[in-house]
């Protein structure tokens, strides 16, 4: 548990974010694939999201090594993985989990997945389907699981609606399969960027494989990375920074190289009252907590941040709820009214083992106070996170 005292805080604020999960683990599954070396260049220090994905490439065969800015790793080539030796921990990453899975499927033999009790909650139907109807045998549909392969050619419905996560895992991993895959795609996908990211990835490496439209042909091919790459600052942090100004009143500084700002980025700065995060439901919370101090809103499109490490948006609602802040849950979202003002918790405030909740919980408290339980649990994406804003009160 961290207790956080009220800091007085004045302008400008320093403020750094992590290296961008979502870049670092797509190019490390195809770096790890490719053949020679490839640089990742990063400012500030991965999580350990990436740590748990990094640590079981390298028992699949890759070599990976770490330094405080960058990381080499030399992939396996034309050779493709080998069977590793024991259980491939994913941690607390269902990214990890998803993108092994499919890894894992290219490979006849037996792969072991695993992971912490908060992925063990996690739902892995939507992927293992898929792979069961490219003719895989797959134990389970949470961790710990074993993947028996390799998949074969076929054809599978693919639902997208919940996660975009099963359809890069899917590209991500076709390097490593011998067959074409076709895969007709659910209504209602949600994370698009996330999976245009992933075609887009793939193709700077040589991937002929396009998205367009709801039925996705998969070829196999082989990687081809460029030999250095620099991987950008993690964006969907950027709100946090944003609930940091508004809550002390002061403007904070955020070191970056350039950050490009999402629809739902622009809406928050912009103080829009209507947010559909379809494609962005990881700012839910931050968000919510905006939209409480400021002009209130709704929070629409969001139904899938209820799988995410916790119910996400029942989350929300507990969190605002400790701090004396009123907010209804609807199926989608959230209905937050404004103008409302944080007050200490009178007891410690639950994070639910999500790492931005945790996240958004301290950034409250170094306003008026608190002890957050779990506090460490925000590691999984930014190590950094609590020294930087305990610093703050220095």
């Amino acid at each position: 548990m961290l207790s956080i005292e009220p800091m007085d805080l004045h302008g400008p604020i320093d403020w750094a974010l992590p290296p961008s999960k979502s870049h670092m683990m797509r190019w490390l599954a195809l770096a790890a694939q490719a053949e020679g070396e490839t640089v990742l260049s990063f400012d500030s220090e991965p999580g350990e999201d990436v740590l748990s994905m990094a640590e079981c490439l390298r028992q699949l065969g890759a070599g990976i090594e770490q330094s405080a800015s960058q990381w080499s790793v030399t992939g396996v080539g034309a050779d493709g993985f080998s069977e590793p030796e024991g259980v491939l921990d994913c941690g607390n990453s269902g990214t990890a989990a998803r993108f092994l899975t499919a890894i894992a499927a290219g490979l006849a033999s037996a792969v072991a997945l695993d992971g912490d009790a908060s992925l063990r909650r996690r739902d892995l139907s939507a992927l293992n389907s898929a792979l069961r109807e490219f003719g895989c045998e797959i134990s389970s549909d949470a961790v710990p699981l074993s993947v028996n392969g390799p998949a074969g050619p076929g054809r599978a419905y693919l639902e997208v609606g919940s996660s975009s996560q099963p359809l890069s895992a899917l590209l991500l991993a076709s390097p490593g399969y011998s067959a074409r895959l076709h895969l007709g795609l659910s209504e209602g996908s949600v994370s698009r960027g996330y999976s245009r990211l992933s075609f887009e990835l793939a193709a700077l490496c040589g991937s002929p494989n396009r998205l367009d439209g709801d039925v996705v042909v998969i070829e196999p091919w082989r990687v081809s990375t460029p030999p250095a790459v620099s991987i950008p600052e993690e964006v969907s942090l950027l709100p946090m920074a944003m609930l940091m100004s508004e809550l002390h009143d002061a403007e904070v500084e955020v070191r970056s190289s350039g950050i490009e700002l999402t629809p739902a980025l622009m809406a928050l700065a912009e103080q829009e009252s209507e947010l559909d995060l379809r494609d962005e439901s990881d700012v839910i919370t931050p968000a919510a907590a905006l939209l409480a101090l400021g002009r209130g809103g709704r929070i629409t499109g969001a139904a899938h941040s209820r799988g995410k490490e916790s119910d996400r948006i029942l989350g929300t609602v507990g969190l605002l709820a400790a701090f004396g802040m009123a907010s209804s849950a609807t199926e989608d979202g959230i209905e937050v009214p404004g103008g409302q003002v944080p007050a200490r918790p009178e007891s410690p405030v639950q994070t639910y083992g999500d790492h931005r909740i945790a996240m958004t919980a301290m950034v409250l408290a170094s306003k008026v106070g608190g002890s957050i339980v779990n506090p460490e649990i925000s590691a999984v994406t930014d190590p950094g996170f609590i020294e930087r804003l305990t610093g703050l009160g220095d």
